[in-house]
């Protein structure tokens, strides 16, 4: 059995930070090489469903970024196999959601990202945590959480609010960065607090260390 399985996009990203032209590999990319970092025991399967291309614009003096994306250039069938979590990005870009019923044990989180709206709400009811920014918000949090099988993380640049499958309210407060390179945070953070969760099985402790970890990764680019 795999520790953690990736599902969802991989991207070619062209990136333009300050100016200066550079490149990288994306979405599934960016998950990878946080938990690879902070846990290069990790058993990590990755299974791309999507992939394509994006265009990123970054100012690391605002902490911004703005980007455009063909995320669906290509499309494969991924080979469904036992793990103990289960991450897909990005739900509501994926084309194609019929592999999602396939997956049996382990957690089943999945991300939001800025684009189209998730129509295919339903598929939702498979989704054990399901992490968005409070930029790609495109509902109220009590009507989402009708569809939602578990918890529910939006996170944003100065914390994260968690609504719980049993209806509490965790709020988790953290200091501002300032002048860092913000691309790919929030893949940054889903992949600590998964991390975080499969070693300590504790919901508000493992947003914690999500956090702390995102946190001293940026501190250590300024």
């Amino acid at each position: 059995m795999h520790d953690v399985s990736l599902y969802g996009h991989l991207t070619f990203d062209r990136l333009f930070v300050n100016n200066q032209k550079d490149a990288s590999v994306g979405s599934m990319g960016n998950v990878w090489k946080h938990l690879n970092l902070i846990n290069p025991n990790l058993e990590i399967n990755l299974e791309p469903t999507a992939i394509g291309e994006a265009l990123i614009m970054i100012n690391t003096d605002k902490c911004e970024r703005s980007s455009v994306a063909n995320l669906n250039l290509k499309q494969r069938t991924p080979l469904v196999e036992p793990s103990r979590w289960n991450h897909i990005l990005y739900l509501n870009e994926l084309p194609d959601h019929s592999f999602i019923p396939e997956i049996s044990g382990g957690k089943v989180s999945a991300d939001l990202c800025r684009g189209q709206t998730l129509t295919n709400l339903e598929i939702l009811k498979y989704v054990d945590f399901l992490f968005i920014s409070d930029e790609d918000l495109f509902m109220e949090i009590p009507d989402l959480h009708k569809y939602v099988k578990g918890h529910i993380i939006l996170h944003y640049k100065s914390g994260s609010i968690c609504y719980t499958k049993d209806g509490e309210v965790l709020k988790t407060e953290v200091d501002l960065i300032e002048n860092v390179n913000v691309l790919g945070c929030g893949d940054m953070f889903a992949a600590a607090f998964i991390n975080a969760f499969l070693c300590r099985d504790d919901l508000r402790l493992s947003i914690r260390d999500a956090h702390d970890s995102v946190s001293h990764y940026l501190k250590g680019k300024q």
